[in-house]
C-alpha cells in the first residue's frame, strides 16, 4: 500500500542518514569541487523538503563535469545574474564564455532579492539552445515562473551576443507544492543525457514523469560521492 511505500522509503532514508555523518548544522558533509553541502542540505532531501539551492548547485556541477558542450549554471549565479543591471553583465559574466556552449541550463526562481537565491517559492528550468537561438522555459508548475524566465532570457541575449527568443516547452508537472527543486535536477540531467546521446537538444527529455524515490536516488549519489 502507499503508507508500506512510504514507510519503506523512510527507513531507507535512516540508512542512508546513519551512513552520512550529520552532526554539527554548520559542518561540511560533502565536498564536490565548488560545492559544499550542509546538514541542512542534505535534510532537504527528505519529505516534502523544498530542495535547497546548494543540492541543485551540486548535481549541476557533476553535469558539468560530465559534459563539454553544455554548461549548467548554479542557482546563485543564475539569481545574480538575473538582478544584475544590463551595463555591467559584461565586466560580472565574460569570463563564463557562455558563447561557446551548444546547450545552457540555468535555474530560474521568482526571488527578487539580490542577495539569496533562495527567498522565492518555486524552481524552473531555462534551457538555452544555441542552434536554435531560443530557450525554452520548463516549468513543472505550468507557467508560474515566466516573468522571470523572460528575464532571464533577455540577460542571457546581452551575453551570448544575440537575441535570445523565449520559449515554452511542455513538460511533465509536478503534483505537490514542494518537489520545483528535484524537477530542475532531473529535467537537467535528462536534456545533458539525451544531448550527449544525440548530440541535439530533444523536447521529450523533459516529457518522462519524475520516478518514483528520485529523492532517494539523489541522495544515493551523493552518498557515493563521499566514498
Amino acid at each position: 500500500s502507499g503508507i508500506n511505500a512510504e514507510y519503506k522509503e523512510f527507513q531507507t532514508f535512516q540508512h542512508y542518514f546513519k551512513r552520512i555523518n550529520l552532526s554539527g548544522s554548520m559542518s561540511v558533509v560533502v565536498q564536490y569541487g565548488d560545492t559544499a553541502l550542509y546538514k541542512e542540505d542534505i535534510k532537504s532531501l527528505t519529505g516534502t523538503s523544498f530542495l535547497t539551492d546548494g543540492v541543485i548547485s551540486l548535481f549541476f556541477e557533476l553535469l558539468n563535469n560530465s559534459s563539454k558542450r553544455t554548461f549548467c549554471i548554479a542557482p546563485s549565479i543564475a539569481q545574480l545574474l538575473k538582478m544584475t543591471d544590463d551595463m555591467h553583465l559584461t565586466d560580472l559574466f565574460d569570463s563564463l564564455e557562455l558563447a561557446r556552449y551548444d546547450i545552457i541550463l540555468l535555474p530560474v526562481n521568482d526571488s527578487r532579492d539580490t542577495t539569496s537565491s533562495i527567498s522565492g517559492q518555486h524552481w524552473s528550468l531555462l534551457c538555452y539552445v544555441r542552434s536554435e537561438m531560443a530557450a525554452y522555459h520548463i516549468d513543472s508548475a505550468n507557467s508560474f515562473n515566466t516573468t522571470d524566465a523572460r528575464k532571464l532570457s533577455e540577460k542571457l541575449s546581452i551575453l551570448v551576443g544575440h537575441k535570445v527568443e523565449l520559449r515554452s516547452l511542455c513538460c511533465s508537472q509536478q503534483s505537490n507544492g514542494h518537489d520545483c527543486g528535484v524537477f530542475v535536477v532531473f529535467f537537467a540531467r535528462s536534456i545533458v543525457r539525451e544531448f550527449e546521446r544525440s548530440g541535439s537538444f530533444a523536447s521529450r527529455a523533459v516529457q518522462n514523469s519524475l520516478p518514483p524515490g528520485y529523492r532517494l536516488s539523489l541522495l544515493e549519489d551523493i552518498n557515493n560521492l563521499k566514498r
